[in-house]
């Protein structure tokens, strides 16, 4: 018997057996954990072989660097939902933008015979709207634990499971936070973890950092990477900061990471109860975005996640176990999941200054259990978090995105 197929239908059947026409939608064009993680997903899968496009809010690093492993991206106002527009005049504000970001998506889809639209965010709606238009299936990857406002994270779920084929969570942390706020996801939502590669977090040159504020070269330098916002937890650092300068003279605190556009404001609070610290306040850096985070973390001791939320899976944290440093941070979100429990790093209650100063200095007293959670939190990172892994998985999950699509 003679078997017939349609356009539609060849397409998919070549895909299944071959490499995809893949487009990605995401929320911001920096350098910051997510788009780390895009940039390492799109470069491995062109690689691959695959023909990978990206639509970015508009221009910044993000975009020099996915040209550069050689995806092809567009620049368009895609109407991110920040907090900051979740007022009647901001959302409306949104819904125009959003409109004409789903009109030019839907023409990359045809013009380009897209196959798969991966979103990168939940706080990206355009991508879904024009695979849902276009007819062809979607894929949302969610770096985030929505917590507040409750009717916006409800919100985000019902549209998780209405607008995509399959919704790929960062951790089971954030697996789980979704599926308690919609069951239904339940059926179509799979953890994958990300994967990096170790070398942009390796061999960086120690004693850069230190030298440049003035630092003895033997101080125990503790530090954080992340952009400054309300949840990041920067200030809660610096309490502990606050509680561990009163008593020792040999720790340093390092706060690496900017802020978005019209929030400059957390960035001056941060500075303002640094200062507070008064002749202390030396001991304590905080700089802006910097790419050559080998050389950060190179020169970190002992690295702190402090969010106040939970964090669903920041990137971050896998470099520094990359680079064998110790992780201090609160037991909740994806970082429980990365350092397997508290096997390779020390949890803590959620959310105490008191105890994250507490655990750090547990690690500053001893070079032995810094050595020693260092070590297996590098081989942790290569036994579960691994570019390879992390590449093979979302192909599977766009092969079976396409092998379901009617």
């Amino acid at each position: 018997m003679a078997l017939r197929a349609s356009g539609h239908a060849l397409l998919r059947l070549r895909s299944v057996a071959g490499h995809m026409k893949l487009l990605f939608v995401h929320a911001g064009a920096e350098l910051y954990g997510a788009d780390r993680i895009l940039l390492e997903l799109v470069g491995g899968l062109l690689q691959a072989g695959h023909e990978c496009r990206v639509v970015l809010p508009g221009d910044g690093p993000l975009r020099p660097a996915l040209e550069g492993v050689g995806a092809v991206v567009g620049l368009h106002n895609l109407g991110v939902l920040r907090r900051r527009y979740f007022t009647p005049a901001g959302l409306l504000n949104r819904a125009l933008r959003l409109k004409r970001a789903v009109a030019f998506i839907s023409g990359l889809i045809r013009d380009h015979g897209i196959e798969v639209v991966h979103t990168n965010t939940t706080a990206v709606f355009a991508g879904a709207l024009a695979a849902r238009r276009c007819g062809v299936p979607h894929v949302w990857h969610v770096h985030e634990i929505t917590t507040r406002p409750h009717w916006y994270a409800a919100l985000v779920a019902r549209l998780l499971e209405r607008w995509s084929q399959q919704v790929v969570t960062v951790s089971d942390a954030t697996r789980r936070h979704l599926c308690a706020l919609n069951p239904a996801l339940v059926a179509k939502t799979a953890t994958v973890y990300n994967g990096i590669d170790p070398a942009r977090a390796v061999g960086g040159v120690r004693g850069r950092v230190r030298e440049s504020h003035g630092w003895p070269a033997d101080a125990i330098v503790v530090g954080m990477i992340g952009r400054i916002n309300w949840w990041k937890g920067q200030g809660t650092l610096v309490d502990s900061a606050a509680v561990l300068l009163a008593r020792r003279d040999d720790l340093r605190f390092l706060l690496v990471g900017g802020v978005f556009a019209g929030e400059e404001a957390l960035r001056e609070q941060l500075l303002a109860q640094v200062g507070a610290l008064g002749p202390r306040a030396a001991c304590v850096a905080v700089e802006d975005f910097r790419p050559d985070i080998a050389d950060v973390l190179a020169d970190i001791d002992v690295f702190v996640l402090p969010s106040i939320e939970p964090d669903p899976f920041p990137t971050v944290v896998l470099e520094a176990m990359a680079a064998s440093k110790p992780i201090v941070a609160f037991g909740h979100g994806g970082v429980v999941e990365m350092v397997d429990g508290g096997r390779a790093g020390l949890l803590c209650p959620p959310v105490s200054a008191q105890a994250l100063a507490q655990a750090i200095e547990t690690l500053a007293d001893s070079a032995d259990e810094r050595r020693r959670l260092g070590g297996l939190a590098r081989q942790r990172v290569g036994e579960r978090f691994t570019q390879r892994a992390f590449l093979d998985a979302f192909a599977r999950v766009y092969r079976e995105s396409l092998e379901a699509r009617p």
